[in-house]
């Protein structure tokens, strides 16, 4: 059954078989969600091999270090595919999760469909349903490993099923550990499968024998406990529960989900009718050809059979179909794309961080086909059993017709494939021997090339390509890294920039100018910027310009942080507001001695200044208001890396709306003369140079 399903998998995704080893799914002209998931798959690769945690990398955003915990990491698929991964590097680990998902997820559905039905041609369907209809078709085409891999949903389904039936410690271990791991590699899939599990168990524990019903819902209520109790360490140590909400959380979520007319659209990747019914459900509703929530004439016959001829045991299916349909629908209950005031029960659960900072209800739908599945094996099922009037008298054979018409509307368009290839210019940046990280320009924090780059050059980027994209500091900032990254040219500010001294004391080697992506007048600001002493051209192309930055260039540098207003000027002085809180950004590539100078004039009348750095208090004095100022001098012992000088004082509503307390100017950090031996005892802390792997995306 396994091998039946992997081989329809491949039939449904062809020509990717032949194209395991350099080639993606993806939709558009871009690698995107595909090639994240394959730099997931190298990084957990390179992460094991190095005997480091996954769930930590200092590969993006450097010289960040970032914890992938709510990232799409997807630990548990590069474990699966391990040995590909290992043998046959990242795209072809991509790609057999991909027929994994099919083979997989097809299986299990058939053995929860089995285990009900005891029907093998009718539990054939059902596994079908489950990884053949529009759904799991749309993942595939869009690319997001941890949403294709829809087989951990279907293996914990089957291992909750058999927990409430079999009620002992060990079933109801096996449960929890499969919605962890489906929790791990997919954290949507997790999140929400835990609201099925609730439904799911009510309905099983009120639905009991009378003397079984409370031993039914306390295994339930087990595998939620020791799924919570297994990922809590986790999610503390990552932080809490990622309840960082957006915005426009709510918007959001209203575009991702599902309105009524989905579930009218035929297969909108079908090879026949595929162009018309996107174009006819793209007016109605935009998001609806992504949703993929449409299951076709058959599913729906299947399951009104399964209603008409087995009510008992299909209406609880039917029930948990509806609940995971209107939970897919959102915060509102819609008909097509227009607004509507009626509420939906996704709403409740908005009331708890983590499904407020989930955008996308249209996920829900995923829950839904392990209910449609049962349906669908009952309908069938109960086709396969003649009524009794009609035993025997060569009705119609209903059966195969439905499931024929099921494998016609499943049909899918051959999948255009895109070829992974990094820059060729990556193999020479990994052999340069010396350590350091690389700036793309422009950053592509959209899609994943530089990700791809990045698998072969093997450094850590000044940037990436993530679910949730961090902060990043030194952009924030008045840096000459700002100016670098928006390609624009920096203004005189209170202190001065100096490119080569600031790249290299963060640890960058490398600047690559992707010219194809760079306008003439981007290019020409770039160039002005790095032609400074202690940044160099390594090498050229007509599409790319590498730059290297000498790591002797590094001294120590001071830029402004968070919590300043624009720099303002009158003739030759230049000056910055603070409000009641700023940041200098402190940067040395060795352990220094340094002195910070600066002048600095109160608002209105004399304000407090308190000094921390990092998080230590280090003093607090009195700072005049104008027309006198006073000079501040610090004298610093720095260590490697980025150190943070806060700035706190009182803060006054102004005219302007802006709340002043403090303005500075005339900022400077000078280097004091130290022993040598003494500043290179610590030295910057990079990552080192990840080995070039011989794989596509790099051969």
């Amino acid at each position: 059954m396994l091998l039946g399903y992997l081989l329809l998998g491949v039939l449904f995704t062809w020509p990717l078989a032949v194209h395991l080893h350099d080639s993606v799914i993806q939709k558009g002209d871009l690698p995107v969600d595909a090639a994240q998931g394959v730099w997931n798959l190298w990084w957990t690769r390179s992460a094991l091999l190095a005997g480091e945690n996954p769930f930590v990398t200092r590969m993006l955003f450097h010289p960040a270090t970032l914890n992938l915990v709510y990232q799409t990491l997807s630990l548990p698929n590069a474990l699966l595919t391990l040995p590909v991964l290992l043998v046959a590097g990242p795209v072809a680990a991509f790609n057999t999760v991909v027929l994994l998902s099919f083979g997989l997820g097809g299986y299990w559905a058939y053995r929860l469909a089995r285990a009900l039905t005891l029907d093998r041609f009718a539990a054939l369907v059902a596994g079908f349903v489950f990884v053949f209809t529009p759904y799991h078709v749309q993942r595939v085409w869009s690319g997001p490993m941890e949403l294709i891999a829809t087989h951990w949903l279907a293996l914990y389904a089957v291992l909750l099923a058999r927990a409430l039936a079999r009620r002992t410690p060990a079933s109801v271990g096996g449960a929890a550990l499969a919605l962890v791991a489906t929790t791990l590699a997919s954290q949507y899939y997790g999140l929400y499968a835990a609201v099925y599990t609730a439904f799911h168990v009510t309905l099983a524990a009120l639905l009991a024998p009378r003397a079984a019903r409370w031993s039914t819902f306390l295994s339930g209520a087990a595998i939620g406990a020791l799924w919570v109790a297994l990922l809590l360490p986790l999610l503390l140590w990552a932080g809490g529960l990622g309840v960082a909400v957006l915005e426009d959380w709510y918007a959001r979520q209203v575009y991702h989900s599902v309105a009524l007319v989905d579930l009218l659209s035929p297969n909108v990747r079908h090879p026949l009718w595929g162009s018309a019914a996107e174009a006819w459900l793209g007016r109605r509703h935009p998001f609806g050809p992504e949703a993929g929530a449409g299951l076709g004439l058959g599913v729906a016959i299947l399951a009104g059979v399964a209603l008409w001829r087995r009510w008992r045991r299909a209406w609880p299916w039917a029930l948990l179909a509806l609940l995971m349909l209107l939970l897919a629908m959102g915060p509102q209950l819609r008909a097509t794309a227009a607004e509507s005031a009626v509420p939906g029960p996704f709403l409740l659960l908005d009331l708890f961080g983590p499904f407020r900072n989930s955008s996308r209800p249209a996920i829900f739908i995923a829950l839904m086909l392990i209910p449609v599945a049962a349906l669908v094996a009952e309908g069938m099922a109960a086709l396969r059993v003649p009524a009794p009037e009609r035993a025997g008298n060569g009705g119609f054979p209903w059966a195969p017709f439905l499931a024929a018409l099921v494998l016609i509307e499943s049909l899918v368009a051959p999948w255009p494939l895109m070829r992974l290839r990094a820059a060729p210019e990556s193999l020479a940046l990994n052999a340069d021997p010396l350590p350091g990280a690389v700036l793309d320009l422009p950053p592509r924090l959209n899609d994943s090339v530089g990700l791809l780059n990045q698998i072969c050059h093997g450094r850590p980027i000044m940037g990436g390509y993530l679910a949730r994209i961090p902060f990043y500091p030194i952009v924030a900032a008045a840096s000459a890294t700002r100016g670098l990254w928006l390609a624009s040219e920096p203004p005189p500010d209170i202190t001065p920039l100096d490119p080569a001294a600031e790249l290299a004391s963060l640890g960058t080697r490398f600047v690559v100018l992707d010219l194809t992506q760079l306008p003439r007048v981007d290019q020409r600001r770039l160039r002005e910027q790095l032609a400074v002493p202690g940044i160099s051209r390594f090498s050229a192309s007509d599409t790319r310009e590498i730059y290297a930055v000498d790591p002797g260039a590094a001294r120590p540098v001071v830029v402004p942080g968070a919590g300043w207003y624009e720099a303002e000027r009158e003739g030759a002085r230049r000056w910055r507001w603070m409000g009641q809180r700023a940041e200098l950004l402190l940067l040395a590539r060795e352990q220094a001695v340094v002195t910070l100078n600066w002048r600095a004039t109160a608002y209105g009348a004399p304000r407090p200044l308190r000094l921390w750095l990092d998080d230590r208090r280090l003093i607090e004095l009195t700072v005049p208001a104008a027309p006198y100022d006073r000079s501040i001098a610090l004298r610093l012992i720095l260590p490697p890396g980025q150190t943070t000088l806060a700035l706190e004082s009182l803060a006054e509503e102004v005219a302007d709306g802006r709340r002043l307390s403090l303005s500075l100017s005339e900022l400077h950090l000078t280097a004091l003369p130290v022993n040598p031996a003494w500043a290179a005892t610590a030295p910057l802390d990079i990552p080192p140079t990840r080995p070039a792997i011989t794989a596509p995306p790099c051969r």
